[in-house]
């Protein structure tokens, strides 16, 4: 699975540390043969294919189960 962190301290973490964990965690995951991650970040791909790659790592870490994102 991605990184996950509760509510409250991902309000607190720098975004370019969130991403970057997720992805360290990510290659690691790949490096160990697990694809889990792998899967978990195809999934959130798949429902917000028009974000970037950081905004989707953003996404799947702190709201794995969003569905949509509220922009307003």
């Amino acid at each position: 699975m991605l990184v996950r962190s509760n509510s409250n301290s991902s309000a607190s973490r720098d975004p370019q540390q969130l991403i970057s964990q997720s992805v360290q965690h990510l290659i690691e995951q790949l490096k160990n043969g697990k694809s889990e991650a792998l899967t978990s970040y195809l999934c959130a791909m798949a429902r917000f294919h028009k974000y970037s790659f950081g905004n989707v790592l953003l996404i799947a870490s702190q709201r794995p189960d969003a569905t949509r994102v509220d922009t307003s």
